[in-house]
């Protein structure tokens, strides 16, 4: 039951008088300015844009009302209008339950929605701004806003000299939940991103650096079949959702060659993304042979290329759901750290290893390896790639916040000391 069966039910009236009695009978006067504010609030228009928020203003005077009973489905149809806004169905059933417990202490909830109805439109017009895009809109140029439930990251990115608000994509999102669920995998998206560690970067970097090509042993060949198989189905979990997705031609000039966040733009204002193919570049050092990698594997179709590699396939993925999709399209060391720890959650843990070999090991190998220096500020044309290695670190390069110790640790930072860092 959503709050406006309820008014039909029940009448304007009924509530009213209900509200008087407990006026009249509460002898506080918090709670009394409490209840006229919940009586403003209900009788006030909602934008059309924020017609999924009018529960939001209504839970607290359902409780003051005493109908318990009901409390229940203005909460489900708050849960629903931010879904429909793009809120992940996880983070919304927390939202819930916390409502739903601030909601069983009518004392505690009094008191904090004095004055609300004040503050309600600054509130509105904040998470308009926050919610999610949808495909087709175009980006907002007021990024400084308080985000909602995102933070660690920035609320805005530079794109041909004006500033954009950096938010989830709402396709993108729900794509991603879906998938979660089908491959039984729960772990819970970041609400918080963790600040970058410089000293785990570097370690990183010369655990990459320290890895061995080998792409046949039997672990090693495990990862990357269980790479490309999970890689695929994200993609078929996307590749509905109304994104196009090109790639880059010999005959075409390269749409993103000022930033790649130009990609985001593209996404939301046109429902396209360009995509550089794998033919195109991979690596930098033309005497390392990577023929070997699984990811020159053959896949068919892939968006608009019919001879498609995995690896074109993981580029499309990898940027879907690491990047854009929760608002991160930043390129550099902090938004790939970033991306890492978004997209690697999608993966099983046997296919996680290699995953994280082709993102965070590469990654860090170049922005905290031994071209950091030459690499800080270069154009995507002019930075110096890692070699296409096909192997697996250790296994604390897969934990967000694990570290290297004891004799290993002290081999990675004579490596590190070797770069002249």
């Amino acid at each position: 039951m959503n709050f406006i069966d309820f008014l039909e039910g029940w009448g304007r009236s009924q509530l009213e008088k209900d509200l008087e009695r407990k006026k009249r009978g509460t002898g506080s006067k918090i709670k009394n300015q409490a209840i006229e504010d919940a009586s403003e609030i209900m009788s006030m228009e909602f934008p059309s844009w924020a017609g999924p928020l009018e529960p939001l203003a209504k839970v607290p005077l359902a409780s003051l009302s005493g109908y318990d009973v009901i409390l229940g489905g203005l909460i489900d149809s708050l849960q629903g209008g931010l879904e429909g806004l793009g809120m992940s169905r996880s983070s919304s059933d927390l939202l819930g339950r916390d409502l739903a417990g601030m909601a069983n202490f009518t004392e505690a909830v009094t008191v904090p929605y004095v004055g609300l109805f004040d503050k309600l439109s600054d509130f509105a017009t904040m998470t308009k701004k926050a919610r999610p895009y949808l495909l087709g809109e175009k980006l907002e140029t007021d990024p400084d806003v308080n985000m909602l439930g995102r933070e660690g990251k920035p609320p805005a990115v530079a794109i041909e000299g004006e500033r954009y608000s950096s938010r989830d994509i709402a396709p993108i999102k729900a794509a991603e939940e879906r998938y979660l669920a089908e491959q039984g995998i729960d772990i819970p998206d970041y609400l918080q991103y963790p600040e970058q560690d410089i000293e785990r970067a570097k370690l990183i970097a010369a655990a990459y650096e320290r890895m061995q090509n080998n792409p046949d042993d039997p672990k090693v060949k495990a990862a990357y079949e269980a790479m490309i198989e999970e890689t695929l189905a994200q993609y078929n979990a996307i590749k509905d959702s109304g994104i196009n997705f090109t790639f880059l031609r010999g005959d075409m000039t390269d749409p993103y060659a000022e930033t790649p966040a130009l990609g985001y733009k593209d996404i939301v204002e046109n429902k396209n993304l360009t995509v550089f193919p794998t033919d195109f570049g991979y690596g930098t050092d033309p005497n390392f042979d990577a023929s070997a990698n699984p990811l020159l594997t053959s896949v068919g179709r892939i968006g608009d290329k019919d001879d498609a590699v995995a690896n074109d396939a993981f580029r499309i993925v990898h940027d879907v759901f690491g990047h854009m999709g929760s608002g991160n399209p930043q390129f550099r060391n902090k938004g790939e750290e970033r991306a890492w720890l978004q997209h690697s959650r999608m993966f099983s843990p046997e296919a996680r290893g290699a995953m994280t070999t082709e993102t965070r090991g590469q990654n860090s190998w170049v922005n905290f390896g031994p071209e950091a220096n030459r690499n800080l500020g270069a154009s995507g044309a002019d930075t110096i790639y890692a070699d296409q290695k096909v192997g697996l670190m250790p296994d604390w390069t897969m934990d967000p916040e694990g570290m290297p110790d004891g004799i290993e640790r002290k081999q990675l930072e004579d490596i590190i000391r070797s770069w002249g860092q």
